[in-house]
């Protein structure tokens, strides 16, 4: 009786367990499979990946790039990976988390730390969950107060107003933006209008909460530095 009892208990574990590994979005909505990025023997990867630990990213872009998956929407190119003050229009990856020049260190959230590489890189993987778009756009932490942003860049994270010296300083963070027009609440589009006037939502400074923060300033993918084009693929 307990070794039949035993049996069905485990049938039911691992039913779970199949019901929980083929709940997919991108294979629900894209007709991606599981085989396409996992291979059961003979993985490089320790997660099953086919490709190596530090190349997660490198399995992500062989879709998310132009030409790389039909109707594909959301690519990248490897060319178009951000060099802050230099180039680039995408958050970078294959990047140590550790980066005080950046304003960066490793996150503090657990799920963050979990996918980062063995040698402690940012990939697409260490925000971006393919297995669940719960959090969309398939994001590990809900970043609409800009938490995933600020649990890497908790340096940036100060409320300090610094007088300018001529050196590169940063602008405060988590700043209530006072609502009169002397401190242009509601921020002004690059045509001196209140933004969204022109219609263009993508030059629109938003703030989060009343405040001023991250994604006021910055977006994190498609951003081309010029407030008078659309961020757009």
């Amino acid at each position: 009786m307990k070794l039949r009892i035993l049996i069905i208990l485990l049938m039911v574990a691992i039913g779970v367990n199949f019901v929980n590994a083929t709940d997919d979005p991108h294979g629900a909505t894209a007709s991606i499979d599981c085989s396409k990025c996992h291979i059961g023997h003979n993985s490089m990867g320790d997660i099953l990946i086919n490709a190596t630990d530090s190349l997660v990213s490198t399995m992500c872009l062989s879709c998310h790039t132009p030409g790389g998956w039909v109707g594909m929407t959301k690519y990248f190119s490897v060319a178009e990976k951000a060099d802050p003050g230099t180039s680039g229009i995408h958050h970078a990856w294959d990047v140590p988390a550790d980066n005080s020049a950046r304003g960066a260190a490793a996150p503090t959230t657990q799920i963050l730390l979990d996918h980062l590489t063995a040698d402690n890189r940012i990939t697409c993987a260490t925000c971006h969950d393919p297995h669940s778009n719960t959090i969309s756009p398939f994001l590990r932490l809900d970043n609409s107060a800009d938490a995933l942003c600020l649990d890497c860049h908790a340096l940036r994270n100060t409320t300090s107003v610094r007088t300018y010296t001529g050196s590169k300083l940063s602008h405060p963070v988590n700043v209530t933006l006072p609502a009169t027009e002397t401190f242009h609440n509601p921020p002004l589009d690059i045509d001196g209008n209140p933004q969204p006037s022109d219609g263009n939502t993508t030059n629109d400074l938003p703030l989060v909460g009343g405040k001023v923060s991250c994604t006021t300033c910055h977006s994190v993918h498609h951003a081309d530095s010029d407030a008078s084009t659309d961020n757009t693929p």
